[in-house]
């Protein structure tokens, strides 16, 4: 694989540290430059606002994601589970598990994996879920699950091809995996360039494309079943983008580039700002 650098940036979100994206010329994935240590991985992570780990609802930015969110629990879970069967789920990178908690509440048997030790407590606690850390994901039998998730995960990751591996094990015979993830060419990317909230490097490791992940995918083992988009993601990630360039919280540019970004995917380029991956498990390259 041959790599050039696509772009300088820095860690807007927290520590200010510089890095850069790298992409391949051949499959389009993008990696974070340079990646950092396993071991001091926690530290990027290390912040009462990064909002994925969050059950509090401060800022006017933090009410909106929580609205947001709340509302797709329900487009996710029906999604997954058209037909209101009690499928085993599992989802990867549960955070504070209120979307395991939802479809728990429809009848499905849930379970959850989660890195990071308060938003598991507060999962296990409030909700009274199972959930583990990735050390017991290797715990699971093999073909255990109907169903996996990782909402915006996979791009944390540090071994795609290792995690992938895994999700194929744990999937019965046809199981699905959904797989959402940012989009480095949507038009809010190219817009908001360096700034774009989306890269969150280095806690964003890779960077993805159609034609990246699908072809990740398929070398594992699995089918591209449909790539579905999240609509709602492009304003949400603009008004983070916006408050980088900016160092001002806005809501009408960010939501304007965000609708923008919107039409011209569902009408031209079919780049949105993130997408949900669904794959089978079967059908692909390697088994």
């Amino acid at each position: 694989m041959q790599f050039t650098v696509y772009q300088q940036l820095k860690d807007y979100f927290l520590t200010g540290e510089e890095f850069e994206i790298q992409v391949c010329r051949d499959c389009s994935l993008g990696i974070t430059t340079p990646a950092p240590a396993l071991v001091s991985l926690s530290r990027y992570y290390n912040s009462d606002a990064y909002i994925s780990h969050s059950d509090t609802a401060k800022s006017t930015f933090d009410k909106v994601y929580r609205w947001i969110r709340n509302y797709t629990h329900k487009k996710k879970y029906q999604l997954i589970n058209p037909d209101k069967k009690p499928l085993n789920l599992l989802d990867i990178g549960c955070a504070t598990g209120e979307f395991l908690h939802y479809c728990h509440q429809q009848g499905m048997q849930v379970s959850g994996i989660e890195p990071n030790a308060k938003a598991r407590s507060f999962a296990s606690n409030t909700f009274r879920l199972q959930v583990g850390d990735e050390n017991e994901l290797s715990s699971y039998k093999s073909e255990s699950f109907d169903c996996i998730t990782l909402w915006h995960v996979l791009e944390h990751v540090p071994n795609i091809t290792l995690r992938l591996q895994e999700i194929y094990r744990l999937l019965k015979p046809n199981g699905l995996a959904f797989i959402a993830l940012p989009n480095y060419l949507s038009h809010d990317a190219r817009y908001y360039g360096k700034f774009w909230a989306a890269w969150d490097v280095p806690r964003h490791l890779f960077h993805f494309t159609k034609t990246s992940f699908s072809r990740a995918a398929e070398n594992t083992g699995f089918s591209l079943v449909s790539i579905k988009p999240m609509v709602f993601d492009s304003f949400y990630v603009s008004m983070l983008s916006h408050t980088y360039k900016t160092g001002v919280k806005s809501f009408a540019v960010p939501a304007f580039v965000g609708l923008i970004s919107n039409i011209k995917a569902g009408f031209k380029t079919g780049e949105y700002s993130s997408q949900i991956f669904i794959i089978r498990k079967g059908s692909g390259v390697n088994h």
